[in-house]
Formats: C-alpha cells, sequence, structure tokens
C-alpha cells in the first residue's frame, strides 16, 4: 500500500483522474522527475520513502507522488493541490500522468481516491469535534 508519509501530509479528498502529458505541465513521468528533482531544496522538498519518490511544494499546496520501479503503474506521477473554499470546505484536485497499462493506472487512481477518501472523514470528524486545522501553507 502507501507509505504513512502520505497520510501525514495531505489531509483531503480528489477524485482521480488519468490527465494528458500537458495537464501536469511535463511530456513524461520522467522528464517531471528530473524537473521537480532538480528543485528540491528551491522551494520544494524531496523525499524517498519504500521507494516513492515524494515532491512537496508547500506555497503551491501540491505534492507529486512518483511510483516505486516495482509497482504496476510504473512509470507514473500522481499530483494532488489542496484548495480550501470560501466556506473552509477541502478538497484535492488531482492530475496524473501514467504510461503504464491502463488497468494499473486505474488500480493507482483508486487506490489514491480511497486514500483521500479516508482522510477526508478524518478532516470532517476534527471538523465536528471544533478543531481548526491548518493546510501546508496557511
Amino acid at each position: 500500500m502507501f507509505p504513512r508519509v502520505f497520510a501525514t501530509v495531505f489531509l483531503a479528498l480528489a477524485a482521480g483522474v488519468h490527465a494528458q502529458p500537458a495537464a501536469i505541465g511535463y511530456p513524461t513521468v520522467a522528464a517531471a522527475l528530473k524537473a521537480l528533482e532538480a528543485q528540491d531544496g528551491n522551494g520544494t522538498v524531496v523525499t524517498h520513502a519504500d521507494g516513492w519518490t515524494i515532491v512537496n511544494e508547500p506555497l503551491a499546496r501540491a505534492q507529486w507522488s512518483f511510483v516505486p520501479k516495482e509497482h504496476a503503474a510504473f512509470p507514473a506521477v500522481v499530483r494532488r493541490v489542496v484548495e480550501r473554499g470560501a466556506k473552509g470546505e477541502v478538497s484535492v484536485q488531482t492530475q496524473s500522468l501514467c504510461e503504464a497499462k491502463a488497468a494499473a493506472c486505474e488500480a493507482l487512481l483508486a487506490d489514491f481516491a480511497a486514500l483521500n477518501e479516508r482522510v477526508t472523514q478524518a478532516v470532517k470528524a476534527r471538523g465536528r469535534q471544533g478543531s481548526q486545522m491548518a493546510l501546508p501553507g496557511q
């Protein structure tokens, strides 16, 4: 499954969308990884856990998740951006670029959607308890 770092970094929901390369701003997964890793420490934070490469862009409230080489959906990246509405509601816009077989890509996005759903439920539960949660960059 996913390393624990995902649950601690993102706290919202988005339905996965298998994107075209232009949607994430890079023509290939390899190009995205190379460009983002080159920015490490310059507005981004790159970490490696359980074979995953995670790139966080705090100012953009974005997280890039690159699957490990042994993952069925390799090569693939999922980019999620946290958004907060005027009334405090939280959502995540999800984009992806997956160069693997369609079934593996769909399974990857389903895993992200399920993870996001669990986290969103936790955020809602905290809201009912009256606690205020700060999102990255706020």
